[in-house]
C-alpha cells in the first residue's frame, strides 16, 4: 500500500514538472507581426522580448529568418498581423499558429495598410547551443558606427543563453567599431562597454568586451584554439572567449567570438592601474596637451606620481602606430603603442621607452642577464602559441607586453589576434610561407630585419631551448584530445550558427576570401585539424621529441579537381580526401599566370590538402 502511494506521489510530481516545463516553453513563444508590409518575429522568453527582422538577399530574392538558439519550437503565433497573411496559399488569421520546417521555402503574401501586396520567399534557420546578444542602438541603425573605425553609439543590450535564460539586460553605454585588417571587411568587429562589470556567458567579470567577427576564419576556430593553448599552459591574463550570435537592431549579423579585452583591470591584465592614478592627480586629463617628438609621443601632465608601472604596450606596424596617441620607437626600428596608461605623461613614456630599449640591447647582444628583466616563462609560452599556430603577425603587430609597478621584469602577453593562423593565410605578399606547415616564426621578419624578432635572437639560447622543450612536451597529450574530439566538439557546437552566417555573408565573400579555403564548413574544420596535425608532427621531428604520429583527417573518398582556363576546362584529376596535390596540371607559363583555387582565389600550394571537389583556374597574361 505504501509503495502504491509513493508511486502515485511520484507520478503527480512528474506531471507537475512536465507541466512547468511546457509552460516555460510556452513562455518562449515566437510571434509574428507585420511592420510596413514586412514580417517581423518577436522572440519572447520569461524575462525578455527581442525582435528578429527578416533578412532579404538582394541577389536571388530569397528571405531568411535567422532564429536564436533559445527558440525551442518551430511554432510561430500571429499577433499583430492585421488582416492576416497567406503562407503557401493558406490564409492565416490573427491568433493562428504556423509551424515551420527547416530547409523548406515558404511563399508569404502580405497586404499592408495601403492594400499593397508584398511577396517573400521565406526560409527559416535556427542556431543551437550558443548564447545570443541582442544590441539596439539609440539611432536604430549601425550606419554611424560602421562608417569609421572608433565611431561609437549608446543603446541597450540583452544577453539570452541557449536555454532561454536572460542572463543580462541593461542600457549599453557604447558599442564601438574596431580592428585593423579585420576592419576593412563587410562584417565588422566591435567593442562593447557595459554599465558595470559582469561575467558574461561564464567568462570572467568585466565591463569591456570584444566581439570578433571571425571573417577570415574558415573553421571559426582559430582564435578560440589559440586562446585554449595559452590557457592550457597557464599563461597569465589569457583572454577567454566563447561564441555568440549577434543581432544588431533586430537584424542578424552572424556568429562572433565574445572575448575579454586586453586591458588593465581585475580579471584582465591585473597590474597597477597607472591611468587611474593619472586621472586622480590630473583633473583635466582629457584636455591634457599632446606632444610628439621624433621617436616618442604622449601627454604633458601637470602632476606625475608613479613612473615604473603598470604599463601595457603593443608592438605595432607603422600604419597602426601612427593612429595611436601614445607610444615610442626603439633604435632597432620597432614601434610600441602604449595601451595603458592611455594618457601616459612624458616622464612615463620616457621611462618605459628607455626600459624597453635597454632590454632590446641585451637581447641583440645575447646578454645572459636579459633573463633577469625579461620573463622567460611568458616569452616561451607566447612563442609556442605563435609557432604552433604559425601566426602571421609575429614580430609585427598584436604582440603585447606588460610591466607592473615595483617589478623590474617585462612579461609577454596576453596573446592576441589569431585569425590568420592554422594555415589560413595564403596571400601573395607572404609567398605561401604560412600555409607551409614546415615554416617557422623564428625565420620570419618584416623588412628583412632580424633584430625585430626577439624569438629569432633568443631561440638558440640554452635557457630558452630548455624551457621551450619542457612546455612543448607537456602539451602533447592535450593535442591528442584536441585532434581526436576537441575540434569536432567545437564544430558541433557552432555549426548551425556558421550555416546562418554563411548565408548572411556569402554575397560579400568576393572569391570566397572570407570563408576559408573550402566552400564546405566541415572541410574547413578538417583543414584546421590537418594543419595542426602536420604542424605538430613537423615540430616534434625538428625538436627531436619522440611521439606517436598525429593523424590527419580523411574519409578515404576521392575528390575531383577540375582545371579551367579562360577557354574552358583543360583537364582533371582525382585526389584522395586529406591528401595534398603535389603536382597540378602542367601549363604554358608564357600564356598563363599560374593555378589559383577557384573558390578562394588564392594561389596553388603543395601544402594545402583536398577536402572537397574543387576547381583550379589559370588566368591569361594580359
Amino acid at each position: 500500500m505504501r509503495k502504491r502511494y509513493w508511486l502515485g506521489g511520484f507520478t503527480v510530481i512528474l506531471m507537475l514538472v512536465t507541466f512547468v516545463y511546457w509552460l516555460c516553453l510556452d513562455e518562449q513563444n515566437v510571434t509574428m507581426k507585420i511592420d510596413q508590409g514586412v514580417p517581423v518575429l518577436v522572440v519572447n522568453t520569461q524575462q525578455s522580448s527581442n525582435q528578429v527582422k527578416l533578412w532579404q538577399d538582394e541577389e536571388d530574392g530569397k528571405a531568411y529568418f535567422f532564429l536564436p538558439s533559445c527558440v525551442k519550437r518551430n511554432r510561430v503565433k500571429l499577433q499583430g498581423c492585421g488582416d492576416g497573411l497567406e503562407i503557401d496559399g493558406r490564409f492565416y488569421e490573427e491568433g493562428d499558429s504556423f509551424v515551420w520546417e527547416a530547409e523548406r521555402e515558404y511563399m508569404m503574401q502580405i497586404m499592408d495598410e495601403t492594400a499593397t501586396y508584398h511577396e517573400y520567399q521565406v526560409n527559416f534557420m535556427k542556431s543551437a547551443n550558443i548564447p545570443t546578444f541582442f544590441i539596439n542602438t539609440e539611432s536604430g541603425s549601425m550606419d554611424y558606427v560602421n562608417m569609421k573605425k572608433h565611431n561609437e553609439e549608446s543603446g541597450d543590450i540583452c544577453v539570452v543563453l541557449a536555454d532561454g535564460t536572460t542572463e543580462y539586460q541593461n542600457a549599453l553605454p557604447k558599442i564601438v567599431s574596431r580592428g585593423n585588417v579585420s576592419w576593412d571587411k563587410p562584417k565588422k568587429p566591435y567593442t562593447i562597454k557595459l554599465q558595470e562589470k559582469y561575467p558574461l556567458c561564464g567568462l570572467r567579470k568585466g565591463d569591456k568586451w570584444r566581439l570578433l567577427a571571425l571573417w577570415n576564419e574558415g573553421s571559426k576556430l582559430n582564435s578560440k584554439l589559440a586562446f585554449d593553448i595559452a590557457s592550457k599552459m597557464g599563461m597569465p591574463n589569457t583572454a577567454q572567449g566563447t561564441w555568440i550570435d549577434l543581432y544588431l537592431n533586430g537584424s542578424y549579423n552572424g556568429i562572433y567570438l565574445l572575448t575579454e579585452t586586453v586591458t588593465v583591470a581585475d580579471g584582465r591584465v591585473d597590474i597597477y592601474n597607472l591611468e587611474k592614478e593619472n586621472r586622480q592627480y590630473n583633473a583635466e586629463l582629457e584636455n591634457a596637451r599632446h606632444y610628439e617628438e621624433e621617436r616618442r609621443k604622449g601627454y604633458l601632465l601637470d602632476h606625475v606620481k608613479t613612473i615604473d608601472g603598470g604599463y601595457l604596450i603593443e608592438k605595432d606596424l607603422w600604419e597602426y602606430y601612427e593612429e595611436e596617441p601614445v607610444g615610442f620607437e626603439i633604435p632597432s626600428g620597432y614601434r610600441f603603442s602604449i595601451k595603458e596608461p592611455a594618457h601616459a605623461s612624458k616622464e612615463q613614456v620616457d621611462y618605459i621607452a628607455d626600459y624597453v630599449e635597454g632590454i632590446d640591447r641585451m637581447v641583440q647582444e645575447r646578454d645572459p642577464a636579459v633573463w633577469e628583466v625579461l620573463d622567460l616563462d611568458s616569452l616561451v609560452q607566447a612563442f609556442l602559441v605563435d609557432e604552433i599556430t604559425l601566426e602571421t603577425d609575429v614580430a609585427a603587430t598584436s604582440m603585447y607586453f606588460y610591466k607592473d609597478v615595483g617589478d623590474k621584469t617585462l612579461y609577454i602577453g596576453p596573446v592576441w589576434d589569431y585569425e590568420h593562423t592554422f594555415g589560413e593565410r595564403n596571400v601573395d605578399v607572404l609567398e605561401g610561407k604560412f600555409v607551409n606547415y614546415t615554416y617557422s616564426v623564428v625565420d620570419h621578419t618584416r623588412h628583412n630585419d632580424a633584430a625585430l624578432n626577439w624569438y629569432s635572437v633568443l631561440y638558440e639560447t640554452p635557457e630558452f631551448r630548455e624551457k621551450m622543450l619542457e612546455e612543448y612536451k607537456k602539451l602533447l597529450p592535450y593535442f591528442e584530445t584536441v585532434l581526436d574530439t576537441g575540434i569536432y566538439d567545437y564544430e558541433e557546437m557552432i555549426q548551425d550558427s556558421v550555416k546562418m552566417d554563411k548565408v548572411m555573408w556569402q554575397d560579400q565573400n568576393i572569391l570566397g576570401r572570407s570563408c576559408g579555403t573550402f566552400k564546405d564548413y566541415h572541410a574547413n574544420v578538417k583543414y584546421t585539424a590537418f594543419f595542426l596535425a602536420k604542424r605538430l608532427n613537423y615540430l616534434c621531428e625538428r625538436w627531436g621529441v619522440p611521439h606517436e604520429e598525429f593523424q590527419v583527417p580523411s574519409n578515404g573518398q576521392m575528390h575531383r579537381v577540375t582545371y579551367l582556363v579562360y577557354e574552358g576546362e583543360v583537364g582533371s584529376m582525382e585526389v584522395m580526401d586529406g591528401e595534398e596535390m603535389k603536382e597540378p596540371l602542367a601549363y604554358d607559363q608564357s600564356k598563363y599566370q599560374g593555378w589559383t583555387y577557384q573558390f578562394s582565389g588564392e594561389r596553388y600550394s603543395p601544402y594545402i590538402p583536398i577536402y572537397e571537389d574543387l576547381g583550379m583556374y589559370n588566368a591569361k597574361w594580359e
